[in-house]
């Protein structure tokens, strides 16, 4: 801080010359009087502008034992102001003040101390003057248990590993202190990564991992498969560690030496990430018989299994790598069910058709789910929405019987306010917790080691799932199912309920872990509900009369939507390729929109006819900035469109069967040249450049747009005639250097799904 100016020193720089004049004397005096406020009120704002205030993480990532003591050490910068006040205020993961404290007389650092809140999130905010000091922090009881015990004794919460964080060591002691003592990890992290490996993690502390399999050495890239792996990275990167197969051999003698760096009581494998999006399902299918033969031969006893959608169809990638042997000797499916972790019928139903499929049971760990904490933009959630989501997904999907759930992730880098996947984590940036942490945690001490007893019915908007807690206590878990009020991610349902809880009085304990006492008013309580889990626990056995196991459908009931139709025209004379789209008229025109972004950034329209040649296919878009510099497998992350094409519609069944086509269409890419291609394997990411294809791409004044002939040579051959039938959707996508990929669909459907053909718009060709 800046010296203050001595008042002497502002005197003799303000002193006017004395005359005997008496209206000298005064404005003299005048002028000192003024001096000595400025000068006070001078220093006064110097003081509070320059100083400043910080509070260190006094235990790891600021979580603490319920019957610790929460005490900060709020450091101070600069010369604090006479007889200075701080104010230090609690508040909870809710807004609600729960304690203030206010600290007096302070002449540096100071201390600001809560006693013992109570479970929960909470976060201090102190003030001094114009200072202000930010921080989160955690209570929930710290469990003490080995990996042993927790394998044993049926625990499954956990979470997934290591996004984003930096001090790895310290957060992995926080997960065993909540008791989230899973986790997933890849096999060459044995191999030293950022000074923290995965056998310390294993060993030092209490942990318990699903060890993903995947990526192999450069050396083992196999060139007489992939063509020279120069080749290769000069046009996908280093993308041939995870999209290619390895040479067999060398690869599997590089598994069985990986396998001597992990923990023999680590017996859990995963094989491969999201293969879908990176190989066809018969390679996949290939590479899981390599690595299950070879952990197998090393360790017979092993939990092995690949990584996949959780889809049924006929077509879809989890059947087809069946099909092609991929489950041969696994005994386990790892899912990311982002989706339809909450859906609990549709997760009981595919793990029925898989173990029909295979003629066995298999084991179930989730090795990816959650949601975000967006604070800007198209997917703005709040971090309040996100702790629900979570919460739900993982109570949903342990009332199911997996044996692990890893929820993704633990850190996040924050690096774009619109980008979702910037804000996944379970902690900040700053390594403090978030509040999907502690109700996490929360959901962890209530229903962990329990077992699934059913479901009570209140209505198909309300969840009600029963649990037993290995002590024997009974925990009824209850929230609303559906938001009926908008807003951005705050508790907008309300929905009444009545309990008979066979009890006088019962304990309500809200998402975090705070428990209110209920009284029962004649034999019944009433309840208020929204869509945040609630635990209650000492109610009697009288309440759990009609609990079923049998999931009723009309809790989960699927929305007919009807397939939208369009008549798709005949255009007399052809287009002319310019860019122009005045000769478009005799087409159909559809809009492609997302009510989630500006117009003015991206929004267009789509034109589509036919002759007995050709599929007339034009885009014009608005664009405030034309960019892809994607390469081939990835041109759908930018500008560009996708175009779906089914020329043998069905009724059921998703997945891309022999008769449904994907095309690529951009105005640019990574080479600077606009694209037209047939997508030829959908999950390898490989395009073949469409060959009688006529075209324009490029530029417009709007932004840019596309106008393509396809020749019906390349949808098999397909006969175009008056009142033929097609099945035809397509995509928008926009990237600006200022956000990642936007998705607008026609705005004439609500069905339509891109992994989906039986979502595609019907057209029927007219003349």
């Amino acid at each position: 801080m800046k010296t203050p100016v001595p008042l002497q020193t502002v005197f003799y720089i303000l002193e006017v010359p004395q005359k005997e004049n008496n209206m000298y004397q005064k404005f003299n005096h005048h002028l000192q009087a003024f001096a000595i406020v400025a000068c006070l009120l001078f220093t006064a704002v110097v003081s509070a502008a320059d100083v400043k205030l910080s509070i260190p993480q006094p235990v790891p990532n600021n979580l603490f034992d319920v019957s610790s003591p929460v005490v900060f050490e709020v450091k101070t910068e600069g010369t604090l102001p006479e007889d200075a006040k701080a104010v230090a205020v609690l508040s909870n993961a809710f807004g609600v003040e729960v304690a203030t404290q206010t600290v007096e007389n302070l002449e540096g650092d100071f201390q600001v101390d809560f006693g013992t809140p109570g479970r929960g999130y909470y976060e201090i905010d102190v003030t001094l003057g114009g200072a202000t000091a930010h921080c989160s922090l955690g209570v929930m009881e710290f469990v003490n248990r080995s990996a042993k015990e927790v394998r044993d004794g049926g625990y499954v919460f956990g979470l997934k590993w290591w996004g984003g964080i930096k001090y790895k060591a310290e957060f992995e002691q926080s997960m065993v202190n909540l008791g989230l003592q899973w986790t997933r990890v890849i096999q060459n992290e044995g191999m030293n990564r950022g000074g923290f490996t995965i056998v310390e993690m294993l060993e030092d502390y209490p942990m318990n991992a699903v060890i993903k399999v995947e990526r192999f050495p450069r050396e083992l890239y196999d060139a007489e498969r992939y063509g020279p792996i120069e080749e290769y990275e000069s046009k996908y990167g280093g993308a041939w560690v995870i999209n290619t197969l390895p040479r067999k051999e060398p690869y599997q003698a590089y598994l069985r030496e990986m396998l001597k760096t992990i923990p023999e009581d680590q017996n859990v494998f995963e094989v491969w990430n999201e293969a879908w999006n990176k190989m066809n399902a018969e390679d996949f299918a290939e590479l899981c018989g390599w690595i299950s033969e070879t952990i197998l031969s090393v360790r017979p006893d092993a939990i092995i299994g690949p990584n996949l959608t959780g889809d049924t169809g006929e077509f879809e990638y989890d059947n087809r790598v069946i099909q092609a042997g991929g489950m041969k000797g696994m005994n386990m499916v790892a899912l990311h069910p982002y989706d339809m972790a909450q859906n609990r019928i549709e997760f009981k139903e595919y793990k029925e058709w898989i173990e029909e499929k295979l003629g066995y049971e298999v084991e179930f760990h989730i090795t990816e789910y959650g949601s975000h904490s967006c604070p800007e933009g198209p997917m703005q959630r709040s971090e309040l929405e996100q702790a629900r989501i979570v919460v739900r997904d993982g109570i949903c999907l342990y009332s199911g019987g997996v044996k692990s759930l890893e929820p993704h992730w633990v850190g996040q880098s924050e690096n774009n306010p619109t980008y979702h996947e910037d804000w996944f984590g379970f902690i900040r940036k700053n390594e403090q917790p978030k509040p999907v942490l502690m109700a996490h945690a929360n959901a962890a001490r209530m229903i962990d080691g329990s077992e699934y007893l059913g479901d009570l019915w209140f209505g198909p908007k309300i969840e009600a799932i029963v649990f037993e807690q290995k002590d024997g206590d009974q925990v009824l878990v209850l929230w609303a199912k559906d938001s009926s009020l908008p807003g951005k991610g705050e508790n907008q349902t309300r929905m009444e309920i009545t309990l008979s809880p066979d009890a006088p009085q019962v304990v309500l304990t809200d998402i975090m872990g705070t428990e209110t006492v209920l009284n029962a008013e004649a034999g019944k309580i009433q309840l208020t509900l929204d869509e945040s889990p609630v635990y209650v626990t000492g109610f009697g056995e009288g309440l759990l009369e009609g609990m079923s196991k049998e999931l009723r459908a009309d809790r989960w009931p699927v929305e007919v939507i009807p397939r939208n139709q369009r008549v798709l025209p005949r255009m007399v004379d052809g287009p002319v390729f310019d860019g122009a789209f005045a000769d478009w008229e005799e087409a159909i025109e559809v809009s492609m929109v997302n009510s989630k972004v500006m117009g003015s950034d991206a929004s267009g329209s789509v034109f589509l006819a036919w002759d007995e040649e050709y599929l007339y296919f034009a885009a014009n878009v608005r664009d405030n900035e034309m960019m892809n510099n994607m390469t081939s497998k990835t041109l759908y992350r930018e500008d560009g469109i996708e175009l779906f094409v089914s020329t043998k519609p069905r009724e059921e069944g998703g997945g891309f069967g022999p008769d449904d086509y994907q095309f690529f269409i951009t105005p640019t890419s990574k080479s600077g040249e606009g694209v037209v291609a047939w997508v030829t394997d959908r999950e390898g990411g490989v395009i073949q450049h469409l060959e009688g294809a006529q075209t324009f791409l490029g530029k417009t004044n709007m932004g840019w747009g596309v106008e393509v002939a396809i020749p019906w040579t390349a949808l098999n051959g397909y006969k175009a005639e008056v009142g033929a039938q097609l099945a035809i959707d397509m995509r928008l996508n926009d990237a600006d250097v200022a956000h990642k990929r936007f998705k607008l669909d026609p705005g004439d459907s609500s069905k339509f799904s891109v992994f989906d053909p039986t979502t595609w718009s019907l057209m029927t060709l007219e003349d």
